[in-house]
Parts: C-alpha cells; sequence; structure tokens
C-alpha cells in the first residue's frame, strides 16, 4: 500500500514536471472547481479511517492561500446556483469548498480559515451523525483493531478473522473490513458494530461525540453569514442500493432534519459516496421533488457553462489527503487528472483520488432509534 502511494506521488510530480497541466488547462479547467473535503485533520497513524480523507489545517490554509492569490472567486453552493443560471461563467475562475459529513474540525480547523481570509464554505451534515443517533464506525473500528492482536466477527452469516498484531496487519485488517461495510447492507453493518462492542468492549458513541459537530458549531458558523449548509442523508448509505421509498426517505428525512439542527431552510444536498451507482437519474429526480436547488457528486471534474443544465449532478473534485504534498491542486482545477481519468483506465487509481477514495470511505451502521421503512439492497 505505502509502495502503491508513493508510485502515484511520483506519477503526480511527473504530471507536473512536463507540464501537463499547463498545456491542458486551456481546454479543460472549465469555469473553475468545487472542491470537496471531509477532514481538516493531522491523523495518527492508528487513524485508519482518517488517513486518507484527511487534510492537515496547515495544506488546507495553503489551498486557500493559493487560491486567493490567483484570483479565484469564492462561492458558496448558493452562490454558484446563481452564477451558473446567471449564465456568468465566461468570466473568471470560481472555487466552491464544500465540507462532508459534519467532522467537529470543520469548525475547530477548516472555518477558521475561511472567516479569516473571508470566503464561503458549504457544510454537507450526515443527520444521524450530528443528532448522535448512530457512530461513526470507522472510529470504534480503529479502536478495536488498535486494542487487539486479533478480531473474530460474522458478517452476512459467514465468519471472518483478521490478524492485527503488527501496524501492517491492523492497517491490512481495518481497510478489509471498511470494503465489504461499506456495500453492506445497514443491518448487517449494525449487527458487525453491536458484535464488535460487546465481544471488544469498544464504545462507538463516545468517538463520534468527540468528533462531530455540535448544534452550537453549526449555529456560529451559519451566523457568520460565510457557510452554506446541505443534507448528506441520515445514515450515510449508497442510495442507489436501497428500494424508493427508502432511498427517498433518507434524502427526506435528512433534509427535515438539517433545517431543525440549521434552523433555516436547506437547498442543496451531497449524495453518499456519490458515483454512478449511489446517485443516478432516480436520486436526482428524487432530489427534485424535494425542491433541493443543487446536489452534488464524486465525479471527477471541472466546471462548465453547461453544467447549468444539470445543477442536481453537478461534479466535484476530491482533495484527497494521501497526496496534498503533490502538485494535487494544480492537476485538479487545470483538468488534467479528470481528463486522464476519463481517456485513460490505467490512471483510475490516481486521476482525482476521489475514485479510490469514494470506494473506501465508510458507510456508517444505523444504531438510531428512529423508526424509518425497512431497508434491503435490490
Amino acid at each position: 500500500m505505502v509502495l502503491q502511494q508513493s508510485l502515484v506521488s511520483t506519477t503526480l510530480w511527473s504530471l507536473s514536471a512536463i507540464g501537463l497541466p499547463r498545456l491542458l488547462s486551456s481546454r479543460f479547467s472549465g469555469a473553475g472547481g468545487i472542491l470537496a473535503f471531509h477532514r481538516i485533520y493531522q491523523p495518527q497513524p492508528h487513524e485508519f479511517g482518517s488517513l486518507r480523507i484527511s487534510v492537515t489545517p496547515c495544506n488546507f490554509r495553503r489551498v486557500v492561500q493559493t487560491l486567493k492569490e490567483r484570483g479565484y472567486r469564492f462561492l458558496s453552493m448558493s452562490g454558484l446556483a446563481d452564477w451558473l443560471i446567471n449564465g456568468e461563467s465566461s468570466g473568471g475562475k470560481v472555487i466552491c469548498l464544500t465540507f462532508d459529513d459534519g467532522f467537529a474540525d470543520t469548525y475547530t480547523s477548516a472555518f477558521p480559515v475561511c472567516r479569516e481570509f473571508g470566503v464561503p464554505m458549504t457544510v454537507y451534515l450526515v443527520s444521524g451523525f450530528i443528532q448522535r443517533q448512530f457512530p461513526m464506525w470507522s472510529f470504534g473500528l480503529e479502536t478495536a483493531i488498535a486494542k487487539n492482536d486479533r478480531l473474530t466477527i460474522r458478517l452476512a452469516d459467514e465468519p471472518l478473522t483478521l490478524n492485527c498484531r503488527t501496524m501492517r496487519e491492523k492497517a491490512a485488517a481495518f481497510r478489509s473490513l471498511a470494503s465489504r461495510l461499506v456495500v453492506a447492507a445497514p443491518d448487517d453493518v449494525r449487527e458487525v458494530c453491536q458484535s464488535i462492542g460487546s465481544r471488544y468492549q469498544v464504545d462507538f458513541m463516545t468517538p463520534t461525540n468527540r468528533n462531530v459537530l455540535t448544534v452550537s458549531m453549526i449555529r456560529e458558523m451559519r451566523d457568520s453569514g460565510l457557510v452554506d449548509f446541505g443534507a448528506h442523508s441520515v445514515h450515510h448509505v449508497r442510495l442507489g442500493s436501497l428500494e424508493h421509498e427508502v432511498a427517498l426517505w433518507e434524502i427526506e428525512q435528512s433534509k427535515r432534519d438539517c433545517e431543525e439542527l440549521v434552523d433555516s431552510e436547506v437547498r442543496h444536498f451531497a449524495y453518499p459516496y456519490g458515483d454512478a451507482a449511489a446517485a443516478g437519474p432516480r436520486e436526482v429526480a428524487m432530489c427534485a421533488q424535494l425542491g433541493f436547488r443543487t446536489a452534488v457528486t464524486t465525479e471527477c471534474n471541472t466546471l462548465f457553462g453547461t453544467d447549468a443544465r444539470r445543477l442536481l449532478n453537478l461534479p466535484r473534485l476530491t482533495y484527497s489527503g494521501s497526496f496534498q504534498d503533490t502538485p494535487l491542486l494544480d492537476l485538479l482545477l487545470s483538468g488534467t487528472l479528470p481528463k486522464l481519468r476519463r481517456h485513460w483506465q490505467a490512471f483510475r487509481p490516481l486521476a482525482c483520488a476521489s475514485a479510490s477514495m469514494a470506494s473506501a470511505k465508510p458507510a456508517y451502521p444505523d444504531f438510531g432509534h428512529r423508526r424509518r421503512p425497512h431497508q434491503r439492497t435490490r
């Protein structure tokens, strides 16, 4: 894994060194882009779930400062919708800073930088996290792996044993279990987490409470006038795998929950995982039905004027923590990595870095007590 990351980083530097971003920018950079972040945080080596989705506060500041120096116009998602609809995309470059899930460091690390530079941001909330109705399971899984040399669980009625003596084994164990949980049915995920919690004395809620936004944090950001809030589902589930009624409930209920949390109308949505299988025409139609103004995916692309015709299916550029010390920003905003991803399958592990992140990012289990329709995969 370390070797693979090193090879990708070397490739990114090489693409920049040969001047590819400069060559491609005139055709593929478009009008700017929507940058997607998750954590603004310096993770520890054992925090496997955060390693790839965390950008250090220092690097985040560098990104914002670089974009300011280059004359990008910072917009919230509300501002971007106006900008696209009004046909202003022929003038200067724009950028949107978006943050998924509702991590507390969005408030403690990202918000102070945005406030200092006077730039807007958009935060997409998983309402079940914020309401403390079920945990972000990656934190509990990290704890269980760190405390034990071996984990034995059952997943979909099959036994699974994970060796986790060394740090390398622990990282592999986390990846192995996470890759299964992100595609598991919500009830199966809940069962696994309950089993781990009971067998290995792991409290999944304590780290969740410590690492997600509070209502007071949300209200302070709202009152600053710099922060738009959007919904990101109730349980961070892959919507495309749910029956119509359940998927619609996930979107609609998250909108209601977030409006209560923010005490304001919520008009923006981010599809969990956001790939074509998770955010297809059915999900776009649901967002339209529920009155959302914009919705974002993990499709890796820059923005163009034609995106005004697909405000509920907008692309984003995921800023991966794994490659934050490379020329990633230039490769994304020039359209270089999106272009390579579209045309060369061999570059998919590194193009935009969002493909691998989307597949590895945890889908958290439902420990909530809210009564809701039965969920099952197709």
